[in-house]
């Protein structure tokens, strides 16, 4: 199946049509409507760094687009509850031709994709029983000839994760408060690193986890967690009420509040500076940032 990607000009339309189309009580009314489009990054203009806007979720874009992740240079998989409002399945998106695969048509919904270093497949967050609210993290194959198992099967509550080698994930653990986890193949349990933590995990390329604490109401750190000195350090306190962020090649950081981006290079600021006014494409509330490198970023708005 494939489909042509709508130019940001659309984004005005469809808000239109989704504000008067949404229909309260339908599978689509449990979860935010939510939409993915592309920029080209152009780091050397500080005026406008973003160029070339595509908007790539036309398709269900009165529905729920999240969680997307690069798979390839050229293609992200994301959470949609494209075809079945009931639930969520994992879609894959080729950025240049604009062509969709479905990768999961199952009975239960499907989270986060995430690629599985070294080795074939995903991982991804399954809630296994909405009832009981059993959320696992699995490994679904690339080839259907493979098997589809939990990786960690006695570790429940999983809500989000990030891999930091090919056996060790950070997790984030559901519960009042969200806590921080690390857990490997060779444990028999998860080893609790602290709490009140943001749903954003990142790895730096020096293996080091990059995670958003809720110190209090009023102060939230962006921090480091070396898992060689097993030791955390403060970034930069966040912005507040905000909880995704993501990491460029120069060691900078992107953080979105409402319909701005603001960037945070250790370097060279004291705070976070203004780096991206989405009001001008008509967005609300920008989540999910995600970066090709210094090339490309993707985000998430949330209507």
């Amino acid at each position: 199946m494939s489909s042509k990607f709508f130019s940001i000009s659309h984004l005005f339309i469809w808000s239109l049509f989704v504000w008067v189309g949404f229909a309260p009580g339908t599978g689509i009314a449990q979860l935010p409507n939510t939409n993915i489009y592309l920029f080209d990054l152009d780091l050397s203009n500080p005026v406008q760094p973003l160029i070339n806007p595509r908007f790539l979720t036309g398709f269900n874009a009165d529905g729920y687009n999240n969680q997307p992740a690069f798979f390839h240079t050229d293609e992200i998989w994301m959470t949609s509850n494209y075809l079945d409002t009931a639930q969520t399945d994992i879609w894959a998106l080729q950025l240049h031709s604009g062509v969709r695969k479905r990768i999961t048509h199952t009975r239960t919904s499907e989270y986060s994709p995430t690629p599985l270093p070294g080795r074939d497949g995903f991982s991804t967050v399954v809630v296994e029983s909405e009832s009981e609210k059993t959320q696992r993290l699995w490994k679904y194959p690339t080839r259907p000839s493979s098997t589809c198992h939990p990786l960690f099967a006695d570790v429940t509550g999983v809500g989000y994760h990030c891999w930091l080698s090919n056996d060790t994930a950070a997790l984030f653990i559901v519960g009042k408060p969200h806590s921080l986890h690390l857990m490997s193949s060779s444990q028999d349990q998860p080893t609790y690193l602290t709490s009140h933590i943001g749903r954003c995990l990142i790895k730096d390329p020096n293996g080091r986890l990059l995670f958003l604490q809720k110190v209090t109401d009023q102060a939230w750190y962006i921090k480091r967690y070396d898992p060689h000195f097993d030791r955390t350090e403060i970034i930069i306190k966040s912005l507040a009420g905000s909880e995704d962020f993501c990491l460029l090649p120069d060691g900078s950081l992107l953080m979105a509040k409402e319909n701005m981006i603001y960037r945070y290079d250790p370097v060279a600021d004291i705070t976070w500076r203004t780096f991206f006014d989405g009001s001008v494409y008509g967005f609300k509330q920008i989540t999910r940032l995600i970066n090709q490198s210094d090339q490309q970023l993707v985000l998430v708005n949330q209507l």
